[in-house]
């Protein structure tokens, strides 16, 4: 098993830790105690590795980022031009003590529009755990939104925040049988916070959305942990076909490309969409994972349903990983609708017509 390739499908091949690895391989020299022991020290390995060194990736993933864009872009926000909440959860390699499970609320709606100008509002709040780590964040994002600029509308926006990360009641099993000074104790918990910051820009027609951001700013630290959070930029894009070939379905494309400045990560996704109702696909993520998306808006069942969308996805590993777990399993929910005020009825009385036709005016 490539440990090393395993912690750089997530966290971008930091190499601090692997020293455990060889201290492992020193003391575990049989092969059936390789095996027993490994199960065990996969998840020590990875925390160390996390918590004490990482300056790689560390936002939760999700495969369904067509469908999760304000918590990447806070210029996302009204986009729809709607009052939208998204709920998501992710519970990745199934089977796979420690591996990561997220889950994600995000709301967004546009709070003031006069002509083509637009101020909008979004809330992002998660949480990310692996293994013995606990990540939480919360953000609020304030959106200007310039409508019918060119054929589409631009909008610049930000968020402000903060974030908590620390370990909950580790149990470690140290490769050298005595504990390390640098390592948190077994059963203790450390948590900080530190502030957060992102900017983003994203440009959306009918058909087709363009946007770039840059999230964790400030670059907090968390010196309890000895820990700083790494900036992040995100591009991404999508297109819409309509009615292809004159039918009922459309293709929609998708890319994303995320980076830490140490390594990149790029998602490519195909959906096809029947009807603005129904919509199945794939999504590649480069050197790790092939997804399955299904989806649907409830609205074809009936339109008092229209807006609320479930969806879901299931990620099969193509690294060395897929021999140790089976699979991973990604849901959503969304929900948009709009505010719309009932036109006022105005009666008004006609002396021509006397009584007879009153209510009709």
């Amino acid at each position: 098993m490539n440990l090393l390739k395993i912690h750089k499908q997530r966290f971008g091949g930091n190499k601090n830790f692997f020293p455990y690895i060889y201290i492992l391989n020193s003391v575990c020299r049989d092969l059936s105690s390789l095996k027993l022991y490994m199960k065990k020290l996969i998840l020590s390995v990875f925390t160390v590795g996390i918590v004490f060194s990482v300056s790689a990736q560390q936002d939760p993933q999700f495969t369904q980022f067509f469908n999760n864009k304000l918590i990447m872009n806070p210029a996302y926000a009204g986009a729809k031009d709607a009052i939208c909440a998204t709920m998501l959860g992710r519970f990745q390699w199934v089977g796979f003590q420690g591996a990561p499970t997220s889950a994600l609320l995000s709301i967004d709606l546009p709070v003031w529009t006069k002509g083509n100008n637009q101020i909008a509002a979004g809330l992002t709040t998660y949480l990310d755990y692996i293994g013995f780590q606990r990540n939480y964040a919360l953000r609020v994002a304030g959106t200007y939104r310039r409508k019918n600029l060119g054929p589409g509308h631009l909008a610049v926006g930000f968020d402000i925040g903060f974030s908590n990360k620390g370990i909950e009641n580790p149990t470690w099993i140290y490769p050298s049988g005595m504990p390390d000074p640098n390592i948190p104790p077994s059963g203790s918990s450390i948590n900080n916070f530190g502030f957060d910051l992102g900017v983003g820009v994203y440009y959306h027609t009918e058909i087709w959305y363009a946007g770039i951001s840059a999230t964790h700013l400030t670059a907090s630290q968390f010196t309890n942990l000895n820990y700083r959070d790494a900036r992040h930029m995100f591009f991404m894009g999508g297109y819409t076909f309509k009615s292809i070939g004159g039918s009922d379905f459309d293709l929609n494309p998708n890319i994303l490309v995320k980076t830490e400045f140490a390594t990149a990560q790029f998602d490519a996704n195909l959906n096809v969409i029947w009807r603005e109702f129904y919509w199945g696909g794939l999504t590649y993520r480069i050197q790790d994972a092939v997804a399955i998306n299904l989806g649907m808006n409830f609205g074809a069942l009936t339109p008092k349903l229209n807006g609320l969308q479930i969806g879901y996805s299931y990620d099969i590993n193509t690294s060395r990983l897929n021999a140790f777990n089976s699979g991973t399993h990604e849901v959503m929910l969304r929900y948009c609708f709009k505010i719309t005020k009932e036109q006022e009825i105005i009666k008004r009385y006609n002396v021509r017509f006397l009584d007879y036709n009153r209510d009709r005016f």
